[in-house]
């Protein structure tokens, strides 16, 4: 059950409506719900084809993975990035796809290539951010590239030259998302610093900011036909917002969870934005008006898509696996009894070296001899291995080049020490353990689990 209050005020003849939500969450029997499986980390972004044929999916796993919208049939793995990778986009003419990750690179692939000749297909890298890579576009026309980094700067790549490529400084802190205007002359960029900012690229001129929120602006959408400008915020908020009157029109008020995912559906009129909390708000975006309110997944809803049956809404959050709805049948939510324990978040009961591996390795790796992808080589055997060995996975060449030979004091070292100091150089995340004790119980579990004597 749904409980919802509405506040309609008008100011300065504007209509705002602010909607505060209390969900008691229950199960529905007649919510179609699917799930599909091809990552072995968390999911960060999805995106749609402009044709509606395509789908990818981008993960922590350091993958993505296009699929056959239609059917979902997994047609092509990209393992290239060596970190996350955050997010994906099609190029308009269908020739290009954009990926860009943690490793601060964007890889610009040949699509056609991709998809028929996957093993064989090579990038173009696309280098010079200093940050992470959070956001893409490509131009209507497909001749442009934008990017967004945490480095604070906006990324301009010709895709005929893209050597030939400019950055636009101007954001403080963090840029979170860019737009092409229609006609590829100017450009909107959201970041950090609460500014939606509006640039002519005649010589990267900034013209002003369309808003000054005074939170973070994560993700928006202008829509230059119809003069408005959608927008979602760090402190939860999503706002229709005038393009030249920059006055606010509506207003949908949350829990202060952020605002982490957008997706546009034309022949459905609807935009939807998804939160840290896996709720979606899906509105009618020519008037803003709020259609269906709920809550999906367990987690942040960091990817949101609309099928092609146009009925389905597909997720992506703290999940390996991606999660379709029926939204004419998504009423009402689950309680946390019906999610399944994640492996990274476990609830039962269990030793403390079992809980110290799920919450600190389990992300990136398996206990068992397998070829299931994640971030990271399995320990399967790890005691008495060197350093970068196992067969298949693309190592650093920090470890490539090292001399550990991982036992109990190594490994030891490594959560005391952090792997920022032991294997300098590593893809590995950076985290320590402070405590003795969890190092030693994590050690214990992982001799008694990985020898390949079981």
């Amino acid at each position: 059950m749904i409980m919802m209050g509405v506040v309609d005020i008008l100011r300065h003849k504007l209509r705002v409506i602010i909607i505060a939500l209390a969900c008691v969450f229950c199960f529905s029997a007649s919510a179609e719900i699917t799930t599909y499986t091809a990552h072995g980390g968390p999911i960060k972004g999805l995106a749609m084809s402009e044709d509606q044929q395509y789908l990818i999916s981008t993960s922590f796993d350091y993958s993505a993975v296009i699929w056959q919208a239609n059917d979902m049939t997994e047609m092509a793995v990209i393992t290239d990035h060596d970190a996350a990778v955050n997010i994906g986009s099609f190029s308009p003419d269908g020739k290009w796809l954009a990926t860009g990750g943690d490793d601060h690179l964007i890889l610009l692939w040949n699509f056609e290539q991709l998809i028929n000749d996957a093993e064989n297909a090579e990038p173009i890298r696309l280098e010079g951010h200093m940050g992470k890579v959070v956001h893409l576009n490509f131009s209507e026309d497909s001749q442009y590239l934008a990017s967004a980094s945490w480095d604070g700067k906006i990324g301009i790549w010709p895709i005929a030259n893209p050597s030939d490529k400019r950055f636009i400084n101007g954001h403080r802190g963090p840029v979170n998302a860019v737009q092409f205007s229609d006609d590829g002359s100017h450009l909107y960029s959201a970041g950090y610093d609460g500014h939606l900012r509006y640039w002519d690229l005649d010589g990267d001129i900034y013209i002003r900011s369309l808003v000054r929120n005074g939170w973070g602006v994560n993700i928006f959408r202008v829509f230059e036909d119809k003069n408005q400008l959608y927008y979602g915020t760090v402190d939860g908020a999503i706002k229709l917002v005038s393009l030249d009157t920059r006055q606010e029109l509506v207003t949908v008020a949350g829990e202060r969870d952020p605002v982490l995912s957008l997706y546009w559906s034309p022949s459905k009129g609807q935009i939807a934005f998804g939160n840290s909390k896996g709720r979606v708000v899906i509105l009618d975006a020519e008037t803003g008006e709020v259609e269906k309110d709920f809550v999906v997944i367990n987690g942040p809803s960091w990817g949101l898509v609309m099928m092609p049956d146009q009925k389905t809404l597909m997720v992506a959050g703290l999940d390996d696996y991606l999660t379709a709805w029926e939204i004419d049948t998504a009423e009402v939510t689950l309680t946390d009894a019906n999610y399944q324990n994640r492996r990274f978040h476990p609830t039962g009961e269990m030793s403390n070296g079992e809980r110290q591996f799920a919450r600190k390795c389990s992300v990136c790796h398996t206990l068992i001899a397998d070829d299931k992808r994640r971030a990271g080589p399995t320990l399967y055997g790890v005691f008495g291995r060197k350093a970068g060995s196992v067969e298949g996975y693309s190592y650093s060449d920090a470890l490539l080049t090292s001399d550990i030979i991982w036992d109990e004091d190594t490994i030891n070292a490594l959560f005391r020490d952090g792997p920022d100091q032991v294997t300098p150089g590593t893809k590995m995340p950076i985290q320590r353990m402070k405590n003795d004790k969890d190092r030693q119980d994590l050690i214990t579990f992982l001799k008694t689990m990985t020898t390949t004597d079981n």
